[in-house]
């Protein structure tokens, strides 16, 4: 077995919240390793997101306005700091005779919308409608636009992870974490890569493991407890069609929301579905319903009609939320802090959104800095301002 040295900080998990957190430590001057279990960062659930970054219009409908003035605020900051990775889109609203959202509240939302994000929205005039991407204009009422931005998730969490790289974390990919134990001030963590058992001391260990977060959790000793939580499927498709004049918010024969996208080599990518899955995080995949609905839903509002024979992908992500009684729709999107003042070294993130990674980080950091201090070579603690 071999021993390698101490640091301040371990992070289990190189998904878009590992690698945000490691970028966070890092850029502190805490002495940080990441251990992935993947050969790349964003190979788990961060590359399996409906690719978008924005603050989650249908999130005011459930009262969520911190979430959503959160994640406006880290749009701009992202919109700013990775313009290669991050585009504002034109988003498109379709209101019929048939939709479960009047007009009036759709123009309240975005009211609001765009307060918290400075954007403006417009109402689409009726000569246009025939442009926007053969749209099914039978019962059409309404069609409201607004701005949000665009992303490929899997290259924004390597740009996160190699930021940190270069603030000077260590990343060790294809490892197995197996343990960790209380030694002495330090927690002792082993795991496994290339067939070789290595052990590693640190200060504080971080798990950002995502769907794996409870099982990771059963590892790591003393066991700081974790509230209920469940793991949300949504699946996406690929079709070999393309949208060109923005993204188009519909709602499906359930009234969910599903977003139709331009994607990469003139295809677009439709969804996401949303259903409870109590499976291994590891085996997670479109079921032939989800796939049908996704197909459906995009068929009720576009005269160009798909089949199977459209598609050329499918993938299914995880979302990781609190455990509650309130349906899926309903349920905070918020990341949750685990930490305990008698177990110190131990800090669980849960959950989060994709365009918030950012601010979960800090928030990590910020109890971070209660149990280890602040470095003394520490500059500036702040991500706000690191280009990617």
């Amino acid at each position: 077995m071999q021993t390698h040295p101490l640091y301040d900080i371990v992070v289990i998990g190189a998904g878009i919240q590992g690698a945000g957190v490691a970028q966070a430590a890092a850029a502190c001057g805490y002495k940080t390793l990441v251990i992935e279990k993947f050969p790349q960062a964003g190979m788990g659930t961060s590359c399996k997101s409906s690719k978008l970054i924005h603050g989650g219009l249908r999130y005011l409908e459930s009262g969520q306005f911190k979430l959503v003035k959160e994640c406006l605020l880290e749009r701009k900051r992202l919109l700013k700091n990775a313009p290669d990775l991050v585009k504002l889109i034109s988003f498109y609203i379709p209101v019929y005779t048939h939709s479960l959202r009047p007009a009036w509240l759709i123009w309240i939302g975005l009211l609001i919308y765009s307060f918290f994000s400075f954007k403006p929205f417009s109402v689409v005039k009726k000569p246009e409608w025939g442009s926007l991407d053969n749209l099914n204009v039978k019962n059409l009422k309404h069609i409201f636009k607004y701005y949000d931005a665009q992303t490929d998730d899997k290259k924004l969490t390597n740009a996160v992870i190699n930021s940190a790289k270069k603030l000077g974390a260590d990343i060790e990919y294809e490892s197995d974490f197996r343990l960790s134990k209380k030694h002495e001030k330090s927690h002792q963590i082993t795991y496994i890569k290339n067939s070789k058992p290595y052990t590693i001391e640190c200060k504080c260990i971080v798990n950002c493991t995502g769907p794996w977060v409870a099982s990771t959790q059963k590892k790591i000793s003393p066991l700081l407890k974790i509230p209920p939580i469940e793991l949300v499927a949504g699946t996406h498709i690929i079709i070999n069609q393309a949208i060109e004049r923005g993204i188009f918010y519909i709602e499906a024969d359930d009234k969910r929301a599903v977003f139709v996208m331009p994607w990469k080599d003139k295809s677009t990518l439709i969804g996401t579905t949303e259903r409870l899955y109590t499976g291994n995080a590891d085996d997670v995949a479109p079921t032939e319903d989800e796939i049908t609905y996704l197909l459906k839903a995009y068929n009720r509002y576009f005269n160009t009609q798909i089949t199977h024979n459209n598609i050329i992908n499918s993938f299914a992500g995880l979302r990781v939320l609190p455990a509650s009684s309130k349906s899926v729709f309903n349920k905070s999107r918020e990341s949750l802090i685990i930490h305990n003042s008698e177990q110190p070294g131990l800090v669980t993130l849960i959950g989060g959104k994709l365009t918030a990674y950012r601010a979960s980080s800090e928030d990590v950091l910020s109890q971070i800095k209660k149990i280890l201090g602040t470095p003394d070579k520490a500059t500036s603690c702040s991500t706000k301002n690191i280009k990617l």
